[in-house]
């Protein structure tokens, strides 16, 4: 006789078995029994086995089902995404098509029993960009509120650039004024950058901006003869040229020196002095410049000045 349990040899009339101590109850009494225990065990485990390598196929089976079901979601939705595009593309060209026939509207309703359409309303947005362009404040010519002579002066240097503006920052005219021109001055302007006054000059009819470091009353490059005599201050008096079309201002008292400038009718000049054996010239003074005259009768003390 065996245990059921262990299948341990138990001798005749034992209750318990001395290895497990399984009771009477689950002795088997012979060795047919104990086989067909041990076989049922097997079955049993053979039986486990295959619900087991069930269970795994499932799940194989299931995740290889979602992978599949997952690939079709997202190319259904890129072809539906797709669609959406195509239909956006061409939805201005959907409004003005042409009104659809008799016929095919009957074809569509006969259709439409069993086949479902589905409209997509596209709604196109048109976007302004408005573009704000900035000017460069130094592009842009500058011209004096007032404008009007206030006087001539003569260039100190060679080459000197006429400018847009009173300031080292303006565009450059395609204009170099050379040494010794004498410019009339229409407008005088301070320029905090550069800090120096800026003069708006007429050179040759072309308006523009000199610094005024570049000018002088005098011309510096035309040397003045100095005359015999100079009259005492109190003597100095004023006199105005009343000649047509100007009068002469020489570098010396006669015809042949360089002509400094033309004095306009109605400038103002003041006596400076004289020569003594040229008693038809008179040594002036105008803005700062000197130079010689002509007078009409050569009297010294009342010289006419034409």
């Amino acid at each position: 006789m065996y245990c059921r349990k262990c299948g341990t040899p138990l001798g005749e009339g034992s209750q318990v078995c001395k290895v497990c101590g399984a009771v009477m109850s689950d002795f088997y009494l012979n060795d047919s029994q104990k086989q067909a225990a041990s076989f049922e065990q097997h079955e049993v485990k053979v039986n486990t086995g295959i619900y087991k390598l069930l269970c795994v196929c499932m799940a194989m089976c299931l995740v290889a089902g979602s992978v599949v079901w997952a690939a079709l979601f997202m190319k259904d939705r890129m072809a539906n995404s797709n669609s959406i595009s195509r239909r956006q593309s061409t939805g201005a060209l959907a409004v003005n098509a042409e009104p659809v026939s008799e016929t095919s509207r009957k074809a569509a309703e006969t259709t439409s029993s069993t086949t479902t359409t589905t409209t997509t309303t596209t709604t196109t947005t048109t976007t302004t960009t408005t573009t704000t362009t900035t000017t460069d404040p130094f592009k842009v010519t500058i011209t004096p509120e007032k404008i009007s002579s206030i006087g001539y002066m003569f260039t100190i240097s060679d080459g000197i650039v006429l400018r847009i503006g009173p300031g080292y920052d303006y565009d450059e005219l395609n204009i170099h004024i050379p040494a010794g021109i004498r410019i009339s001055i229409d407008s005088e302007q301070f320029d905090p950058v550069s800090t120096e006054n800026w003069c708006y000059v007429n050179f040759d009819g072309v308006y523009g901006w000199i610094s005024k470091n570049f000018l002088s009353s005098t011309n510096p490059f035309i040397a003045v003869v100095k005359p015999d005599e100079l009259y005492p201050s109190y003597q100095r008096d004023s006199v105005i040229v009343t000649r047509w079309g100007g009068l002469n201002l020489y570098a010396g008292p006669g015809d042949t020196y360089d002509i400094i400038m033309t004095l306009n009718k109605g400038a103002e000049l003041t006596n400076e002095g004289y020569n003594y054996f040229s008693v038809k010239w008179a040594y002036v003074s105008y803005n700062g410049q000197y130079g010689w005259i002509k007078t009409y009768d050569g009297d010294w003390f009342n010289r006419t000045i034409e």
